[in-house]
């Protein structure tokens, strides 16, 4: 079990960013010897399901990371918490994180820190959006899933490890 508590980072909030840090990610799964159902697949961003959110649909083997973020002001952004994933500042450099839920019955539910010190020991990390609304910002828990600065065959093997991670927790506590 993981004796850090989670360490907080900042949400990446810049539309322009997130585009440049997720084809990132993509290109590192750029190879012809990967095969095309283990290469993440990245929509263009769209209007989401909230007026003034644009969304960026990422996937890979199943896994969902999908990032929102909305509209404050004309050059504001925050990142919806309603969505699994998020790119955030980690030691300096910027990393894509995806949510630790599962479903469960009768719904989707997060995983509480005891939970995720059951599937590895890697502690989570909150991710905190930079223009607060109200309620607190630290209610969910992120797993890492890739250091965007990292080599490809780093991003992938990272990547590789956030799926089985998810998989084992989704054995565990999941519905299916």
């Amino acid at each position: 079990m993981s004796k850090d508590p989670p360490r907080s980072l900042r949400a990446i909030e810049q539309p322009a960013e997130i585009e440049r840090l997720l084809a990132l990610w993509v290109a590192a799964f750029d190879e012809k010897s990967i095969p095309a159902r283990a290469k993440p697949r990245l929509r263009p961003p769209a209007t989401g399901r909230k007026a003034g959110c644009t969304l960026w649909q990422a996937k890979i083997a199943g896994l969902d990371m999908n990032i929102c973020l909305e509209e404050v002001t004309s050059d504001r952004w925050r990142l919806d918490h309603g969505n699994q994933g998020a790119l955030a500042i980690l030691d300096g450099g910027p990393v894509l994180l995806r949510q630790w839920y599962v479903k469960r019955a009768p719904a989707d539910a997060s995983l509480t820190a005891v939970e995720i010190a059951q599937v590895t020991e890697e502690a989570p990390f909150y991710v905190t959006p930079g223009v607060h609304r109200g309620a607190p910002s630290e209610r969910r828990l992120y797993q890492f899933v890739a250091d965007l600065t990292a080599t490809p065959e780093l991003i992938r093997q990272q990547t590789a490890e956030a799926v089985a991670r998810q998989t084992a927790a989704t054995e565990k506590f999941g519905f299916s």
